[in-house]
């Protein structure tokens, strides 16, 4: 029978003494710190450490006033490319540059499991996390929200966002206004005049922030629009296509809020027998590999999600890090596809008034 001692896990003292070495020197060797130690000392101790099983207390050293190398990473919809895009760029930079573990976890969609998820790390005291998810409704627990993320600051995790949600985090994000800008010019450019809009759900800042800019700038340029609020999936987008079709038959473009959305569109549109592009353009968002998988091409907006993911890591990582500031603000960028066309000799001045309500 193993008695109390033996069971217990064993501590650093326990390793000093084995290798028969100072505690500050086995402290040293086990935290990889800078300090200078024999290479001999070295071998003792990571020689003891592995015979004795001795694991060091990462959440003891955090709450000593260390980091103990641990962040947390909220996401969305773990079946949504972009997420993988921005699990795989933080979990790649995490053990690749900073010899950092990143915690994983998937919200569904669930604005009360991310309130939930955010809790659980803050027990686990992580260096910090990074909010990838949320957005599908920002509102309805926004006090809870925001009640958990001030808990999280006092205990002195940083938190930063992927996106804007009006809460006081430094948020790392495109300029979605930018976005919606560039969408729209890219539409008057292309001669469109009459267009169907599929979007994820409307309780959302970043979707309301590229609508804004993207209808008032159609407005001005006599462009019709309809708009769904659709889930961001590509079953959702073939079915908002079908409904975008039977409503208003004669639109010409089809712009969607994911690449996800587009890519389910543009398969039920091809199953139809309607050509793409030359009776439907279609337009996505984010340029996943979906984009990559669409017949034709998809035509989208370059996100960089891998870029705003690493530098809200660095940031946080880093020995100025602070629970507030604004952030950073990543490109954007048009990428080409097969799946849009322009409209011959259609004009693309402004006009003077236009309600832009739908049609």
């Amino acid at each position: 029978m193993t008695d109390e001692k033996d069971a217990k896990n064993p501590t650093l003292v326990d390793v000093a003494r084995t290798a028969g070495v100072s505690l500050s020197t086995a402290a040293r060797v086990l935290r990889n710190s800078s300090y200078p130690v024999d290479d001999q000392l070295r071998d003792k101790v990571n020689a003891a450490a592995k015979s004795l099983g001795y694991v060091p207390n990462l959440v003891a050293r955090r709450l000593r006033g260390g980091k103990q190398g641990v962040v947390g990473l909220v996401i969305g919809d773990m079946l949504d490319s972009h997420y993988g895009i921005i699990a795989e760029a933080v979990t790649e930079r995490a053990e690749s540059a900073h010899s950092t573990f990143a915690i994983v976890c998937n919200m569904q969609r669930d604005p009360l499991l991310e309130i939930k998820y955010l809790r659980k790390l803050l027990e686990y005291r992580v260096d910090g996390i990074i909010m990838a998810g949320g957005g599908f409704d920002q509102w309805t627990h926004r006090e809870a929200l925001v009640e958990t993320i001030d808990e999280l600051k006092r205990a002195g995790t940083t938190v930063v966002s992927l996106m804007p949600r009006n809460i006081e985090v430094p948020v790392f994000s495109a300029d979605n206004e930018a976005v919606g800008l560039t969408i729209a010019r890219f539409i008057v450019e292309n001669g469109h005049s009459k267009i169907g809009i599929l979007l994820g759900p409307a309780r959302n800042e970043m979707t309301k922030l590229r609508m804004q800019a993207m209808t008032s700038y159609l407005s001005g340029y006599a462009v019709d629009y309809a708009i769904a609020n659709i889930d961001s999936t590509p079953e959702a987008g073939a079915q908002g296509a079908a409904e975008m079709l039977a409503r208003n038959p004669d639109f010409t473009a089809l712009i969607c809020g994911s690449d996800a959305i587009a890519f389910g569109a543009t398969n039920y549109l091809r199953g139809e027998g309607i050509d793409i592009p030359g009776r439907i353009s279609v337009m996505g968002l984010g340029n996943t590999r979906l984009a990559t998988l669409c017949t034709p091409r998809l035509t989208t907006v370059e996100m960089n999600f891998d870029q705003a993911g690493r530098a809200a890591l660095d940031f946080i990582v880093s020995d100025d890090s602070t629970t507030d500031g604004p952030g950073a603000v990543t490109p954007h960028d048009l990428v080409i596809g097969g799946s849009f066309a322009a409209i011959k000799g259609a004009a693309s001045g402004p006009a003077e008034e236009h309600p832009a309500d739908g049609w």
